[in-house]
């Protein structure tokens, strides 16, 4: 049983996020607490996720991007209370780059759209980052 989880960057990497999210919950000591950081959508009016048909702003192996709606209702989905919401803003170039300790295909910069950034390469929503803190 675990005081402190730290979830960062997986869910969206996950056909199941929910799922996910319950049995990290059942490996939790009661009152603990739980670290998220997932990349998502912009948008605050209803919960909604966007589920790619194959790439996200170039990359594959994902499937559910939230808005900070639909990321609270996993949570409170999956039984975690408290919620408390540390970061939400859109994600950063300088933060999503290519560097010699990550060498990645490409960065963020070059995984947006040239003419308007608010969008990714492949016509979705730019990403943002969400880091949330919950109790058990």
């Amino acid at each position: 049983m675990f005081d402190v989880v730290f979830c960062l960057g997986v869910l969206y990497h996950t056909p199941d996020p929910v799922g996910m999210l319950r049995t990290i919950h059942k490996s939790m000591k009661r009152g603990s607490e739980i670290i998220i950081d997932c990349q998502g959508i912009p948008g605050d009016d209803q919960p909604i996720c966007l589920f790619p048909r194959k790439r996200y702003a170039n990359m594959t192996g994902v499937y559910f991007f939230p808005n900070l709606p639909a990321l609270q209702n996993w949570l409170a989905r999956a039984n975690f209370i408290n919620q408390q919401v540390i970061f939400a803003e859109p994600l950063s170039t300088e933060e999503q780059r290519i560097t010699d300790w990550a060498p990645v295909n490409t960065s963020l910069k070059e995984s947006l759209n040239a003419e308007d950034p608010s969008l990714t390469i492949e016509g979705y929503p730019a990403p943002h980052r969400f880091y949330i803190r919950a109790r058990r």
